[in-house]
């Protein structure tokens, strides 16, 4: 379901979490689930995850944490901001060992 900011911020709290922190694309996934789904396909050393419909980027999200390249796509102007974001931010990110 895709609600405008001014409803999301009309929920409660424990709706919005249902949201993904404001993440206003209709089709958000969760990004332990898109981790998972990388992992499953064993996408080979040197291969690349193709996402035609990227969003909000969370496949490429999961990408860049399980060490995989990939391709996205979005024709939408205001998903492709929000993925490009999303992708930077995360890019910058220490991981942990």
């Amino acid at each position: 379901m895709q609600i405008s900011k001014e409803q999301y911020y009309k929920l409660p709290e424990r709706l919005q979490q249902h949201f993904y922190n404001g993440n206003f694309h209709c089709t958000t996934k969760p990004l332990k689930l898109m981790e998972y789904l990388c992992t499953l396909t064993k996408t080979p050393t040197g291969g690349i995850v193709l996402d035609p419909f990227a969003g909000s980027g969370t496949t490429g999200l999961a990408c860049q944490n399980t060490d995989r390249d990939y391709i996205l796509i979005e024709k939408e102007p205001e998903y492709i901001k929000i993925a490009e974001a999303r992708l930077k931010f995360n890019s910058k990110q220490t991981k942990l060992i």
